[in-house]
């Protein structure tokens, strides 16, 4: 997989909505509450993919068109798909950064967990395993967020 690095760039986004998804992922997961907000947080990508279907894709490549038109609605930034053997890597990129950067760990996870959610259904929906989900590859990378669709037995 190779992109420039002005791929990865963050974007602009409003502030005001900006501010209130902040708010939003910083009380889902406070607290003890953090399993069940992770959960949470997967749930509500999974069903704004079921809101927001892709279209049907023969190929991989067909595949990350149709991902990346339904993300740049959102204007969240866009996914680079890298099929191995027995996996997909999906690399996404210009994903929205935490207003504050002391709250990117939080930010960092709770909008991994939302694209969990989203990429799992995604896939779901053009004949995936509903049982295998999408996982998110910690990492400490700053503007790219990797995941693997892959048996994890």
């Amino acid at each position: 997989m190779s992109y420039e690095i002005s791929d990865c760039l963050q974007k602009d986004f409003q502030a005001g909505w900006h501010d209130l998804v902040h708010l939003f992922f910083n009380q889902c997961l406070a607290g003890n509450g953090t399993d069940q907000g992770i959960a949470s947080l997967r749930n509500i990508g999974k069903s704004l993919a079921q809101l927001h279907p892709i279209g049907s894709s023969k190929t991989v490549h067909e595949l990350e068109g149709n991902l990346n038109a339904k993300l740049s609605y959102f204007n969240w930034g866009f996914v680079r798909i890298a099929p191995a053997q027995t996996e997909l890597i999906l690399a996404h990129c210009a994903w929205p950064h935490a207003p504050k950067r002391n709250d990117e760990p939080k930010w960092r996870l709770a909008s991994a967990c939302i694209l969990e959610g989203a990429y799992s259904q995604w896939l779901v929906s053009q004949g995936g395993d509903g049982k295998l989900p999408v996982i998110w590859e910690e990492r400490n990378t700053q503007d790219v967020l990797l995941f693997r669709y892959a048996n994890q037995g």
